[in-house]
C-alpha cells in the first residue's frame, strides 16, 4: 500500500497519543503480558489465549518487542479457533467478529479512519479483503517511529453479506 504524500500526510493525520486497543499498545511488555495472563503466558512475543479468557473477540497477541520500546508491530487476531475433537470432528467452527463490530469501536475511540482499501485476492476464489487504516503523529517519538498506524483487517468469502475483523495491526513509521 502506497502512502499519501509527504504534505498529505501531514495534513490526514493529527498529533494525539499512540493507539491502544483493549489496553494493548506498542508498549505492551512480555511482563504486562505474564501478569495481564497469567495461565495462557508461555515465553515469547506471541499469545494464544484460551477461548474462556478471550476479551474483546481477541484470541491471540503478538506484540511488538518484549521490552515495550515501541518498535516492530503490534498484532491482535481476533481468530476464534475451531474446537475438533480426538477423532477430527469439527465440534465447534471457526469464528471472528463482525467488522462493523470492531470497526464501531475504533471510530469511537479515534475518529475516522484516515483511509481505506478493498481488494479482491487473485488466487482465492473472490475472497474481498477490507483494511481501515488510521494514522497519528507522534512529533514526541523517535524520528523513524513518528507516524503510528493501525490497521483493521476485515475479509469475507464470495457470496457473504458481512465482513468479518480478522486483526489489528500497529506499527509505526517515518513521517
Amino acid at each position: 500500500m502506497a502512502l499519501p504524500a509527504p504534505r498529505a500526510l501531514a495534513q490526514s493525520i493529527s498529533s494525539a497519543q499512540p493507539f491502544v486497543f483493549a489496553g494493548l499498545s506498542l508498549e505492551t511488555t512480555r511482563a504486562q503480558l505474564r501478569q495481564r495472563y497469567p495461565q495462557d503466558y508461555s515465553s515469547g512475543n506471541t499469545l494464544d489465549i484460551a477461548p474462556e479468557r478471550a476479551q474483546d473477540h481477541i484470541h491471540q497477541i503478538e506484540i511488538a518487542t518484549p521490552d515495550g520500546s515501541g518498535r516492530g508491530r503490534l498484532l491482535l487476531s481476533f481468530e476464534r479457533r475451531a474446537l475438533v475433537s480426538a477423532d477430527g470432528r469439527v465440534l465447534r467452527a471457526a469464528g471472528y467478529p463482525r467488522c462493523a463490530e470492531i470497526e464501531k469501536r475504533l471510530k469511537a475511540l479515534f475518529g475516522a479512519p484516515t483511509r481505506s482499501d478493498e481488494f479482491i485476492e487473485g488466487d482465492t476464489d473472490g475472497y474481498m479483503n477490507r483494511i481501515l487504516i488510521w494514522e497519528r503523529l507522534l512529533p514526541q517519538q523517535a524520528p523513524d517511529q513518528q507516524v503510528e498506524q493501525l490497521n483493521l483487517q476485515c475479509g469475507r468469502s464470495k457470496g457473504e453479506k458481512h465482513f468479518w475483523a480478522l486483526s489489528i495491526g500497529v506499527a509505526r513509521s517515518v513521517r
